[in-house]
């Protein structure tokens, strides 16, 4: 047992961002005069590396679903029994989770023993922590190992007993907590296959957590080279070593890793690469990191299924839906939810559509229908850039146009302008109605929508202005729909 520094109890709880922190302070100091109450697990990592956290870990000797209930009732918390067998429950509210699980074994550092890294393996009592200093129990040097960097697990058995802590370790990596040691992945890379006995839902908590780090490109390599992410993701097996057209520098797989980099990147300095300014609500949209990251990585799935290879050329006819198809099959397998499955399977099965709009809007081709069609066919805009532009940035064969990203910004910048407009003009009150229509002798049906469209079209190409030229518009282009 070890004295952390006297200064040590006020830091604790100014990095513990709750807004119930002080009840919960009162309360466990409170309780801690009657028990013997330890904080393990995030709460003490952070703590002492003076990172904020808002949930906190308890374990006590005795009665843990006492004292559980026992802080719900006062705190107004709910009560949530996670495992009764192991004496483990919760107390929650939408800012703060309290896990209180009963000490396994004679003592806290037997309990610490059956953790999974060294650096959740420490433990502060309660009553320690009400003076002016507190005592730190390491009895596995998991501070040493939290202040050079380093992600250690305890022992091989604890990652068999939970091989769910193989994705918790990728994950402390992917955050910043440090580099993970040599034995550790061998460890890890031993007991991958363990993997599909984990609960779908816990290992996408695990991965949705390290999608959400800005390292997830590294961190998904390092998966990758310890044989890990051909357990969760079987499917890009089939990419791996198939080669491409002379537009890449990489073979299918490489090029879709090297997409995720690219996407990372683009996340970071998005004006820099798209040319116009991301939206401030994105950038903590979980949802919106997620399928951007995803639909990079998978957006050429289905090429390994598609591959065909002549005297002339390669080619991968239609993997644009086979990947949508696969990236459908994974997201039920591992219980996405649908809207967000759905959002990243239409994120790759359309990553191509900038790039044909491109050939199109530099002859001057391009009309006011196709930018209406995607915008109204995906929605996810600014996802469905970024990952055509990571798409490209991610491809550096010889047969590459020059200067492709410039001309992918030009085209972005257009389409955002367009999409504006396109705004604008739904908010105003339509220049034609579907009442109009009517009056001028139409039966109400499909062909109103076609009409409607037609000349809201019109109207966005300044074709049309008033009412009037509207009218003249429907009844000479559509003259065959009225009534007689």
């Amino acid at each position: 047992m070890v004295r952390i520094d006297k200064n040590f109890k006020q830091r604790f709880f100014l990095l513990f961002d709750s807004p119930k922190k002080g009840k919960i302070k009162d309360l466990l100091f409170d309780l801690a005069k009657a028990e013997d109450i330890f904080l393990v697990g995030g709460a003490v990592r952070d703590s002492l590396i003076g990172r904020a956290f808002n949930d906190l870990d308890l374990v006590v000797k005795r009665n843990s679903e006492g004292i559980a209930k026992e802080i719900a009732r006062q705190l107004g918390f709910a009560f949530v029994e996670l495992s009764r067998e192991f004496g483990i429950f919760r107390v929650a509210h939408p800012s703060t989770i309290i896990d209180i699980g009963v000490q396994r074994g004679s003592s806290v550092e037997e309990d610490l023993k059956a953790r999974d890294f060294s650096m959740n393996a420490m433990a502060i009592p309660i009553r320690s922590l009400m003076e002016d200093g507190a005592y730190l129990i390491d009895p596995f040097l998991g501070y040493l190992d939290l202040k050079e960097g380093r992600v250690r697990a305890l022992f091989e058995e604890n990652i068999v007993d939970d091989p769910l802590r193989t994705l918790r370790g990728y994950r402390l990596f992917a955050q910043g907590y440090g580099i993970l040691e040599d034995e550790t992945r061998k460890w890890f890379s031993k007991h991958a296959k363990s993997l599909i006995v984990c609960a779908p839902e816990r290992i996408l908590y695990e991965l949705e957590l390290i999608l959400l780090c800005e390292r997830a490109y590294e961190t998904f390599c390092i998966m990758d080279e310890d044989g890990v992410l051909e357990v969760i993701f079987p499917e890009i097996n089939a990419c791996r070593d198939v080669p491409q057209p002379e537009f890449h520098h990489l073979d299918v797989w490489g090029h879709m890793l090297e997409s995720l980099k690219w996407a990372e990147e683009i996340l970071k300095n998005p004006e820099v690469y798209l040319g116009v300014r991301l939206p401030k609500s994105l950038k903590t949209d979980r949802d919106f990191v997620i399928s951007v990251k995803l639909a990079s990585l998978f957006h050429d799935l289905g090429k390994g299924y598609t591959f065909q290879q002549t005297e002339e050329r390669i080619v991968f006819y239609g993997h644009e839906k086979v990947s949508s198809d696969l990236i459908l099959k994974i997201a039920e397998r591992l219980r996405f939810k649908r809207d967000l499955g759905e959002r990243i399977a239409l994120l790759v099965r359309s990553h191509m559509r900038p790039c044909h709009l491109l050939a199109e809007y530099e002859k001057g081709k391009l009309t006011a229908r196709a930018k209406r069609n995607l915008i109204k066919d995906v929605p996810y805009l600014w996802d469905l850039f970024i990952v055509a532009m990571a798409d490209s940035l991610a491809s550096k064969g010889v047969d590459k146009e020059p200067n492709y990203e410039e001309r992918l910004k030009d085209l972005f910048y257009d389409l955002f302008l367009f999409k504006e407009e396109l705004e604008r003009v739904e908010k105003k009150q339509r220049i034609l109605t579907g009442k109009d229509l009517i009056e001028l002798g139409f039966k109400p049906g499909p062909i109103f929508s076609r009409i409607l469209t037609a000349v809201e079209l019109k109207v966005l190409e300044g074709e049309l202005i008033s009412r009037e030229e509207a009218i003249s518009f429907v009844l000479h282009q559509f003259s065959d729909y009225r009534r007689t």
